[in-house]
């Protein structure tokens, strides 16, 4: 249904009000018209209602209808006025065209009556259009979007600013042009499509569907077209018109989104992610590496909180430090012992961190949870086998030392009231060697232990005190580092001094020593004849390496410190043809993990 039209007509004669009034309303479908007698009281009407159209006779007394049009029009814009009068003349007419009324009748029958019928039902309707097109046309450029008018012809015949600085092309070079002009076939004969189905009669009033835009220079745009039919009545098709959309940046959030969330789905550790704002804070994303982990797959874990995970053996301190740490809005880490669908028990090292809002509100939470079992067990055999080593070391030390000290003792009483000083030596030298084994020994026991607090070292510190506390008669040595290194300063020394005293024993008492960089290091290197074949296999096995006065525990030692450290050591040939030791992975694994 037609909006109805609310008409305001003003004329000092009522019988000529009473005859407009009926003709008005016979001719025009849905009208109101309210009459008056006098402009002064068309006036009050209007300033307390709206009306779609202003009727108004010429010679009235006190103010004619030009008069009274130009009040009106300063009131009230551009509604409607029609100047319909008995007192006509081409010099009125005239005036009233130029002043800017809408319409100019003469009085008459009622063939008048009805062309100011269909005037004014014209007028309104021509008015009421221009105002719509106007807020559309406010609210259009108001987005920014580029907007784009095709006649029935297919050809461009409006587009505004925003369309021309998308295609780069100036609006005159697009209108006239076919969309052709900047799109490719494959887009145009799409958009023909949609358009087809518009039309039908079954089909949508709007199709929205993607497009790349060709600019005049540069790379094809992604868009979205937003089309639609101009309206029309019957057969005839007027054109069609369209809204578009750069997606550029959507499409590249969208690849960035889906980029990490295939980066979630395809992590090596369970991730999930929970919502903050339900109750119970349930979880609503599990990776898959979650679903590997726990048996749980995705249906029986979405929806319910992760502390389904838990069973009677978990430690109730880790699971209230989780707590503590969600009601605190902070991030923390613990390891529990969490059990799987089947019941088996495994150990998850568990970290969780807040997301939060622009306004800084925790919305989700975050975790990632990684099977630490393995890690677990190699703990629970570290710690087993570190108590046997400390076993070991005591039985060393007390069983074999004490026994070894009471022997060297009745030995050197022996040799002193003895006249065969030369065998007695030669035990003496012995028991020393069996002393010097029990001290290594214990060394090589005690820097298996992982290195737990690690501090940053000066490295040509170390190797300058490691020098100085080892017997390297005519060695020479060159230091060529600046490196700083995470390790611990005693056991780091050691390393050093078995490293230093192995070049001295194996190349001779003038061997010249270097120490320098590796980018992930350091080495230590002599001029000797290099590592004998027979024993490079087995280098760093204890006693292994050994040769005439020495226990061949030294480079055991070096490996179990750098183990420690969590480096590797490695033999090769240096640039003289000598010895070579590289320790590499130094401060990327420290401190170890066992």
């Amino acid at each position: 249904m037609p909006a109805a039209i609310d008409v305001l007509h003003v004329d000092d004669d009522p019988s000529v009000l009473d005859l407009t009034e009926a003709y008005l309303e016979r001719e025009i479908d849905s009208v109101a018209v309210t009459s008056v007698t006098d402009p002064e009281t068309a006036l009050d009407r209007l300033d307390e209602a709206a009306f779609d159209c202003v009727v108004s006779d010429y010679d009235m007394p006190a103010m004619d209808g030009l008069e009274f049009f130009d009040v009106f029009s300063d009131r009230h814009g551009e509604t409607p006025f029609v100047l319909y009068t008995g007192k006509g003349s081409e010099e009125i007419a005239s005036q009233a065209l130029n002043a800017g009324v809408t319409g100019y009748f003469q009085k008459g029958g009622p063939e008048q009556l009805r062309r100011l019928a269909n005037r004014v039902d014209q007028a309104v309707e021509e008015h009421r259009t221009k105002e719509i097109a106007e807020r559309y046309s406010t609210v259009i450029e108001a987005l920014g979007y580029p907007v784009y008018v095709v006649d029935e012809t297919g050809v461009f015949r409006f587009v505004n600013e925003p369309f021309a600085e998308l295609t780069g092309y100036d609006r005159e070079e697009i209108i006239g042009q076919k969309p052709g002009f900047i799109k490719d076939d494959a887009a145009v004969k799409e958009a023909e499509d949609r358009l087809g189905t518009i039309l039908s009669s079954s089909g949508p009033d709007v199709q929205h569907f993607g497009v790349d835009i060709v600019p005049k220079e540069g790379e094809p745009i992604p868009c979205r077209d937003h089309m639609a039919a101009l309206p029309y009545e019957g057969d005839s098709f007027n054109g069609s018109v369209g809204i578009l959309r750069n997606v550029s940046d959507e499409r590249e959030r969208r690849a960035e989104l889906e980029t990490k969330t295939r980066a979630l789905d395809e992590a090596p550790v369970g991730i999930t992610i929970t919502d903050a704002d339900r109750e119970d804070n349930p979880m609503v994303y599990v990776n898959d590496r979650f679903v590997e982990m726990t048996g749980y797959d995705r249906e029986e874990s979405i929806g319910v909180n992760c502390r389904f995970l838990q069973g009677p053996d978990t430690e109730e301190e880790s699971v209230q430090e989780l707590r503590d740490a969600i009601d605190a809005d902070e991030p923390t880490s613990v390891e529990l012992l969490n059990y799987r669908k089947d019941g088996t028990e495994f150990w998850n090292r568990v970290s969780i961190a807040p997301i939060c809002d622009p306004d800084g509100t925790v919305t989700h939470w975050v975790g990632f949870q990684e099977d630490i079992t393995a890690f677990k067990e190699r703990e629970a055999a570290l710690e087993r086998q570190n108590d046997r080593l400390d076993s070991f070391a005591s039985i060393v030390s007390h069983d074999l030392r004490n026994p070894l000290n009471v022997a060297q003792g009745r030995v050197q009483l022996a040799r002193e009231a003895s006249d065969d000083a030369e065998n007695l030596d030669a035990a003496l030298d012995a028991l020393a060697r069996m002393e010097s084994i029990v001290e290594r020994t214990l060394a090589l026991a005690r820097e298996g232990e992982t290195v737990g607090d690690p501090e940053r070292v000066d490295l040509a510190d170390v190797v300058a005190d490691s020098w100085s506390t080892v017997d390297t008669a005519d060695a020479t040595l060159s230091v060529e580092t600046d490196r700083e290194v995470l390790a611990d300063p005693d056991r780091l020394r050691n390393l050093f001094e078995n490293l230093m005293r192995n070049a001295v024993d194996h190349a001779g008492d003038d061997v010249s020593i270097r120490v320098g960089d590796l980018s992930d290091g350091f080495f230590v290197e002599d001029d000797g004849s290099g590592i004998d074949p027979a024993v490079a296999d087995s280098l760093f096995e204890p006693g292994e390496s050994g040769g005439a006065g020495t226990t061949g525990f030294g480079l055991a030692i070096v490996q179990e410190i750098a183990t420690a450290h969590g480096w590797t050591v490695e033999a090769t040939t240096g640039e003289d043809g000598g010895a070579r030791f590289e320790v590499r992975g130094v401060d990327k694994r420290t401190p170890a993990t066992p």
